[in-house]
């Protein structure tokens, strides 16, 4: 059923470039895939990185 509707779509669309392709079509999801894969692991690294700055600098700063 998505593959026949994104070959649907992948005929019906025109680029000024030429035809898009189905292969076209999924490589691009593909490549998107990735760059959501990659947002994701840097924001997991971020999170991380904050988690063990807080672990390390909570509490011990108890000048008066």
């Amino acid at each position: 059923m998505l593959n026949n509707l994104i070959f649907t779509a992948a005929v019906l669309f025109q680029s000024v470039l030429g035809d898009v392709t189905d292969k076209e079509v999924f490589d691009s999801l593909k490549l998107m895939g990735f760059g959501m894969l990659g947002i994701l692991i840097v924001m997991v690294l971020i999170w991380i990185v904050i988690a063990v700055l807080n672990r390390v600098f909570s509490g011990k700063n108890e000048e008066k």
